[in-house]
């Protein structure tokens, strides 16, 4: 939205019209579109030659997240992006949060939830590059990646034959 509408909003809603100033907000600041369009902001284009082919946010990829957890652990600033190409997939989850302790907790919490129950995973380890502590783990026929970066909590899942140059290219895009 550029400056000059922003404006007229606010000029709107000096004058009285706050109801159309409310609704105009809702709109513009809630509406889907408005998620998918920031999802540029957050997610790769490409991942190792994988072209991004498909992105999930707002609740349903909120309701994805909760299902594959059994739980309720969405943000509901939640992405989830398919890529594909001759090589091979990846999923990449992204969750967003308030701030980045928030962020670097649930990645805390979920490798030690890992470490405890029967989850379908197996190998979970964590490594390091370049002081950026991350979590690798086995599972479904793909290596699954997370780590928390600023605000966001990542998981990439992806084939295992070009993982280890994906995880790399990510955490370094980071």
């Amino acid at each position: 939205m550029n400056k000059k509408r922003v404006s007229d909003l606010f000029r709107l809603a000096r004058k009285g019209q706050s109801l159309f100033f409310l609704l105009m907000a809702a709109i513009v600041f809630v509406s889907p579109s408005n998620a998918l369009d920031r999802a540029g902001e957050y997610l790769p284009a490409n991942i190792s030659g994988m072209d991004q082919k498909k992105v999930i946010s707002g609740e349903e990829a909120a309701r994805i997240i909760n299902r594959m957890h059994q739980g309720d652990v969405a943000t509901y600033a939640d992405y989830i992006a398919e890529y594909r190409s001759e090589a091979g997939s990846a999923t990449y989850y992204l969750s967003l949060y308030d701030h980045p302790e928030q962020a670097t907790k649930a990645m805390e919490d979920m490798a030690r939830v890992m470490e405890e129950e029967e989850h379908g995973f197996s190998h979970l380890m964590q490594r390091v590059q370049n002081g950026k502590v991350f979590y690798m783990a086995l599972g479904q026929s793909q290596a699954h990646y997370f780590f928390a970066r600023n605000a966001e909590l990542v998981w990439l899942a992806v084939d295992t034959e070009i993982a280890e140059q994906a995880i790399m290219e990510v955490l370094h895009g980071s």
